[in-house]
């Protein structure tokens, strides 16, 4: 733990400072610690040491973002310099030098820039992000992390149709919890904001960039994956690319048929994602009884 002089003296530095030295003597803290129960303990005393700040930070090479320390997802790779790791294993080997990574529902850019990394610069990955809070921090953080040339932002929903439809932000502790659907937005608390968005298949948007391949693609989107699916059905039987999608339960065998019509399966369930891989032809599975 802290001891009482460092942690005064941390309470005397300016809010960005003083964010920026609890993150890292947190994350060395956590790092150490055997026992699950005892990573709590960052979070714990956090409101002691208020108020903490977004802070800049490079978490590894070609990695920088700008972390806010109340936001979950910020939260845990300002803590721990990771999301969804565990995903991110499973889905690098899928994600070649000179490849094209798809990010459905990007928020701040995590498996972006990753992905960015692995591609390099003759690559490419296409971030789809339709919150407007959320675009800022993801076009920033690309700038941030020098990957412009390889990550290109489309600020719209993926969904099964071309429309425009109604958009939910999630209360600050939460904003990966944004989506098209209010139940999902509001499950922490009171949604921040209500607006309309452009909603696109991503057949289309694909078409359009003029992408002739896609060796993985990403989908998170709050209860909207089935439509997603399904306005990715010809990319998913031209690509074939390697899947990880995490799925509401409500959805979940919805999701599976979908994805066995195309010819896919389920290969790994990892964290809340599931690892979909190619099996056999879309028209083989058409075919099958």
């Amino acid at each position: 733990m802290l001891g009482l002089a460092a942690a005064a003296g941390i309470l005397m530095l300016q809010p960005t400072v003083r964010t920026i030295w609890f993150t890292f003597l947190s994350r060395r803290y956590i790092a150490h610690c055997t026992n699950e129960n005892d990573k709590l303990w960052p979070e714990i005393v956090a409101p002691i040491f208020e108020p903490l700040v977004p802070v800049w930070t490079t978490i590894e090479p070609g990695v920088t973002m700008l972390l806010d320390p109340h936001d979950v997802v910020s939260r845990e790779i300002l803590m721990t310099g990771h999301w969804e790791p565990q995903t991110w294993q499973v889905m690098e080997p899928h994600v070649p030098v000179g490849g094209t990574f798809v990010d459905v529902g990007a928020h701040i850019g995590w498996y972006s820039l990753k992905a960015a990394k692995a591609v390099g610069p003759r690559g490419r990955v296409i971030a789809v992000e339709p919150d407007r809070d959320t675009l800022r921090k993801l076009r920033a953080n690309i700038r941030a992390s020098g990957v412009e040339a390889i990550v290109l932002v489309v600020p719209v929903a993926c969904y099964d149709s071309e429309t425009t439809l109604p958009f939910y932000s999630a209360p600050a502790a939460n904003t990966g919890e944004s989506s098209l659907y209010l139940d999902a937005a509001s499950q922490g608390g009171p949604i921040t904001a209500e607006y309309r968005v452009r909603a696109r298949r991503l057949d289309d948007i694909l078409r359009e960039i003029g992408v002739t391949r896609v060796d993985a693609l990403k989908i998170d989107v709050e209860r909207a994956e089935v439509h997603v699916l399904k306005g990715a059905a010809d990319t998913l039987d031209r690509f074939r690319p390697e899947i990880s999608v995490e799925v509401d339960h409500a959805n979940l065998q919805e999701v599976r048929l979908f994805m066995r019509s195309h010819g896919y399966a389920p290969k790994k369930l990892t964290e809340s994602n599931t690892e979909y891989v190619p099996v056999s032809s879309p028209w083989q599975s058409s075919m099958a009884p």
